[in-house]
């Protein structure tokens, strides 16, 4: 049965994504899903997307093809990811002689966030996924892979740059030169690809886009993260990954454990959640305390979990039977039904696995053109969904150009406006009231609904 546990585990969560992206329509976020698989969907089409930072050069080059398929196409491809995240994760836990390690690979299933994320289109997963594949090889003592795999990480997601510090750190303390200049290997390539773009070899570094200060991102308490972790892997995953952190924090000071075991999942780890925790609590690096973006680390919680799973059961329990067998079986369960629980950590299924009501608005808008089929033409509009919805090109100015100030002040006749009061009102700032004053316009149709906040959308054509 062993043999065969880690193969059955990872069938089921096939048939259960399967399942899942044949039988619900979300996108498993917002506009920042929607806009990374509108990236990949039309970076053939236009080959500079291959190369904007934003939406993360290797995700889109990774992720095209599948777009082409839609959004369901953007959805099966996270899906492979998450798969192959599920596969690495057990073997790092193997690999440093965890104990229960098929335990590792179940709490990632199980963990909401995880598993609805792995429904959308955004990065997360795909960094889950090197930083899984990352941590292995180098686990496994194939330190140049390890290194090669890492430096392409923030090309995934920014963050990356985090990782490959911990990593360069974990080669001088073992004295390992060799692998260290390959951590710039995936800089030194993408700087030559996105030349004939941009024209600049120090394209990675001048396009960064988050090096700008942005008043409407925020900040917060620096508790805000600990917190809202419990909402990423929920309750009994949480729990046990505190008891496992102090359990390896711990076992590191006195020397009773692995340097991989210490780099790989506590330095890893608490480095990334320290960054993510001071650049929200300051304000930096245009954060918004999104928790999302743990499930870029999701691998290191479970194993983390892992070793407080194994310090309970294997350690403090090891020579009481009936206690132990019995608390086993209670995390186990607890762990298995806690995502279908009521619990507000838990995953709301049909909720989040469905479109939102703010989407529901822009199909209507969809269905209002579909009834007044005219000639083509241009849409000035943010909300990257409608692009979708429409079947716009969201990079062809001749198809759509953005909303905002400049933009409004040289429509052309029969252009149709599209205001929304979350990225019309809220990021560009553009009131309602303005358009509804300004003489050149006519309001053609209204959408409005309500998903704990008033959502609403206006449609204008240019005189």
């Amino acid at each position: 049965m062993k043999k065969y546990a880690l193969p059955l585990i990872l069938l089921l969560f096939a048939g259960l994504s399967t399942y899942i992206i044949a039988s619900f329509n979300g996108t498993g976020g917002g506009g920042d899903s929607i806009l990374h698989f509108l990236f990949a969907k039309y970076a053939p089409k236009h080959p500079e997307l291959y190369f904007n930072h934003w939406a993360k050069p290797l995700f889109t080059l990774l992720s095209s093809p599948f777009a082409q398929l839609g959004f369901t196409g953007i959805k099966i491809f996270n899906a492979v990811i998450s798969l192959a995240t599920l596969y690495f994760t057990c073997k790092i836990a193997e690999t440093l002689q965890l104990k229960n390690a098929l335990l590792a690979a179940i709490m990632l299933i199980t963990s909401p966030l995880f598993l609805l994320l792995t429904f959308s289109g955004l990065t997360e997963p795909l960094f889950a996924l090197f930083v899984a594949m990352g941590s292995f090889f180098a686990t496994k003592k194939q330190l140049l892979l390890a290194a090669i795999i890492v430096s392409f990480l923030p090309f995934v997601r920014s963050e990356g740059l985090i990782i490959a510090g911990v990593f360069a750190l974990y080669f001088l303390i073992k004295k390992q030169w060799k692998p260290l200049p390959f951590l710039l290997l995936g800089h030194l390539i993408y700087s030559i690809a996105g030349y004939f773009t941009y024209h600049d070899f120090l394209w990675v570094f001048t396009k960064i886009p988050y090096s700008n200060m942005n008043e409407n991102y925020g900040s917060g308490n620096l508790n805000h993260f600990a917190v809202q972790l419990m909402f990423v892997v929920g309750v009994p995953i949480y729990a046990l990954f505190w008891v496992g952190s102090l359990v390896v924090l711990w076992k590191s000071i006195t020397k009773k454990t692995s340097l991989e075991t210490t780099f790989f999942i506590g330095i890893s780890f608490f480095t990334f959640f320290l960054a993510h925790t001071l650049f929200w609590h300051f304000g930096l690096f245009n954060s918004m305390g999104l928790k999302r973006v743990f499930i870029g680390v999701a691998p290191l919680i479970a194993l983390a979990a892992l070793i407080g799973y194994n310090f309970i059961v294997e350690e403090l329990l090891a020579d009481k039977r009936i206690p132990k067998q019995f608390l086993q079986r209670f995390l186990i369960l607890y762990i298995l039904i806690f995502p279908f629980t009521s619990n507000p950590a838990a995953l709301q299924w049909n909720k989040s696995l469905s479109i939102s009501k703010t989407q529901e608005c822009a199909l209507e808008i969809r269905d209002y053109f579909n009834s007044h089929s005219e000639q083509k033409k241009r849409f000035i509009f943010i909300d990257p969904y409608l692009s979708e919805a429409l079947q716009i090109d969201h990079f062809d100015p001749q198809e759509r150009i953005e909303l905002n100030a400049g933009n409004l002040k040289v429509l052309h006749t029969g252009d149709i406006v599209i205001w929304d009061n979350w990225f019309a009102l809220i990021e560009r700032g553009i009131t309602k009231q303005s358009l509804l004053n300004d003489l050149r316009l006519t309001l053609l149709f209204e959408s409005n609904t309500y998903d704990n906040r008033e959502v609403e959308y206006l449609i204008f054509e240019a005189k």
